[in-house]
């Protein structure tokens, strides 16, 4: 499905009930940067995983990403814009509650949803995500152009089949200009991270989860890369949700 959510940007999602669906509230699947809902959860076997479980599936392109729409304006970008597309999403599916799984950056804007609007989130999973800057060192006028843990992933992201490198760098750009706070805390929603043992990217996310009153999993021998793939990392959401 594809809808003008908020002002001009297209949002193509996904809503996938399954056969026989189950008495939980549905799961929102947030990807991460340079990546799409297909790539990220689809071909991880996420969708499978969860609807095997009974659960309806909204997982949507974020703007610049996948089908949806790639503006190269930064401002286009910042994280409120991108928390306005998901609750007219919801609005727009009728839902009024979820739990909600992001990844890397969709960990992010996971967060940034459970306190713009935290009646319309259940339980909140991060993965892929710490409190370190994963902008720390990288000259975002010039992204990928460094040795730093995003300029790996913006060369990686930026040369995949389908994405806007221009779209790319603006989106970087906007969310570095809104540094990432723990402060204040999300406290109230349960709160799971996960991330792999070598995901630098992910650093901090122990503590973090211990400020918040949540739990962390660390997956062995994975990185931001592969982590999201991970059974273990699947079967982790999969009893938190299910709690």
């Amino acid at each position: 499905m594809s809808a003008n959510l908020v002002g001009d940007v297209t949002i193509r999602y996904a809503d996938l009930h399954p056969q026989v669906p189950g008495d939980g509230v549905p799961v929102l699947l947030l990807h991460g940067f340079g990546t799409d809902f297909g790539m990220n959860w689809r071909a991880a076997g996420w969708v499978q995983a969860l609807g095997a479980a009974g659960t309806r599936v909204i997982g949507p392109d974020l703007r610049g990403h996948g089908a949806s729409g790639k503006p190269t304006d930064s401002a286009f970008y910042l994280p409120e814009h991108f928390v306005a597309d998901l609750v007219a999403m919801l609005d727009e599916t009728g839902v009024d509650k979820v739990d909600v799984v992001g990844y890397s950056m969709g960990s992010r804007l996971a967060w940034e949803l459970a306190l713009t609007a935290p009646e319309r989130v259940r339980r909140v999973v991060l993965g892929g995500f710490g409190a370190k800057n994963a902008f720390d060192g990288a000259d975002l006028s010039d992204p990928g152009s460094g040795d730093t843990p995003f300029d790996l992933v913006y060369r990686t992201v930026a040369a995949l089949p389908g994405n806007d490198a221009a779209a790319l760098a603006a989106c970087a750009r906007a969310q570095a200009s809104r540094p990432f706070d723990p402060d204040p805390p999300l406290t109230g929603i349960p709160l799971l991270l996960v991330s792999g043992a070598r995901d630098a990217l992910a650093e901090g996310a122990a503590e973090l989860a211990e400020r918040c009153g949540g739990t962390h999993v660390e997956v062995p021998g994975r990185d931001h890369a592969n982590a999201v793939s991970s059974r273990a990392f699947r079967q982790a959401v999969l009893d938190f949700l299910a709690d």
